[in-house]
């Protein structure tokens, strides 16, 4: 693609933006425009980043169209449309916390969290009401896994098997 061109200002923010960005999107991005310009084929440089051919080429158009941007507005996604996730942030959190408290310190007579029992508390304490759906979807988000605690009985017989219709041997 030669319709690309980058002052050497330019390059050099790229490469400095390679190597402190966290952000995977900016690295692909600035990778990709680097080696647009090093000559390096939009088919090399899809097969190397794992993308579609196409969005190179969108890339590069809104790298050129945003020239009245900073430099790293340029290169970062535009802020997403629609309603700021209000409870999903509050519920990320408060989680934590949470989670390592019992509920019955929060006067529950439960010795383990369910997602309805969190969403209790939390709209007790916030005044919002919340889903299990998203309380889930906010724990699976932030790597927290538990499985449902299993029944024992507290006091086994020694002849529990027996009474179940097993054998005496059991």
């Amino acid at each position: 693609m030669h319709s690309l061109t980058l002052s050497l200002s330019e390059r050099c923010a790229l490469e400095k933006q390679i190597r402190e960005t966290k952000d995977v999107k900016v690295l692909k991005r600035s990778q990709a425009l680097l080696w647009l310009i090093e000559g390096i084929s939009v088919q090399e440089i899809s097969q190397r980043l794992g993308i579609s051919r196409q969005t190179i080429y969108d890339w590069v158009s809104l790298y050129q169209n945003r020239r009245n941007q900073s430099f790293k507005d340029r290169l970062y996604d535009r802020p997403k449309p629609g309603r700021s996730p209000k409870k999903t942030t509050l519920i990320l959190r408060e989680l934590d916390t949470l989670l390592h408290e019992s509920p019955k310190q929060y006067g529950y007579h439960h010795t383990e969290w369910t997602a309805s029992l969190l969403g209790k508390v939390l709209q007790r304490e916030h005044g919002i009401a919340m889903s299990s759906k998203t309380i889930r979807r906010c724990l699976h988000q932030s790597h927290y896994v538990w499985k449902r605690p299993r029944y024992a009985l507290a006091r086994q017989s020694p002849t529990w098997a027996q009474e179940k219709g097993g054998s005496k041997e059991g």
